[in-house]
């Protein structure tokens, strides 16, 4: 314990770049708290080491608090804006573009299934396509391919 507190600063520095590796690595950046604490730990160790705060453990743990709850204040709002953001652009595959013959009839209410890759597809189409027809999968969803004639 006694290493430590004899080097305050380099131990504040690692715990908060711990802490830093630990929000943005394991949780990507989920819990904000933690980005926040591991930067007001870098912040004190800076002022520890270039002499602007007293190297004691009580006087580190009130400037870490100090700067958590400013860091918090202030950054709040542009990192839940940050996790706020989604993209809405259509999803796209691989399978998008896979042309076979179909072995049923396909209608915009039918239950047909095609077996590929080891899954069973739901086959979905906006027209009625008859066996034998060379389609493609022009959409892929959730266990559902969207398919128009080729």
């Amino acid at each position: 314990m006694k290493i430590l507190t004899e080097n305050l600063a380099e131990t504040l520095f690692i715990l908060g770049i711990a802490m830093l590796i630990i929000e943005v690595v394991v949780l990507s950046l989920s819990t904000i708290i933690l980005f926040m604490l591991g930067s007001a730990l870098i912040l004190t160790a800076i002022g520890v080491y270039i002499g602007l705060l007293s190297p004691d453990i009580l006087d580190a743990v009130l400037a870490v608090a100090i700067l958590t709850a400013v860091l918090t204040a202030g950054l709040w709002k542009p990192f839940k804006s940050l996790q706020e953001q989604r993209d809405d652009s259509p999803v796209t595959s691989d399978l998008v573009g896979f042309t076979f013959v179909l072995a049923q009839d396909v209608s915009p209410e039918s239950q047909v299934t095609y077996q590929y890759s080891g899954i069973e597809w739901r086959l979905v189409s906006a027209v009625p396509l008859s066996s034998g027809t060379k389609v493609r999968v022009s959409e892929v969803a959730v266990g559902e391919w969207f398919i128009e004639a080729f």
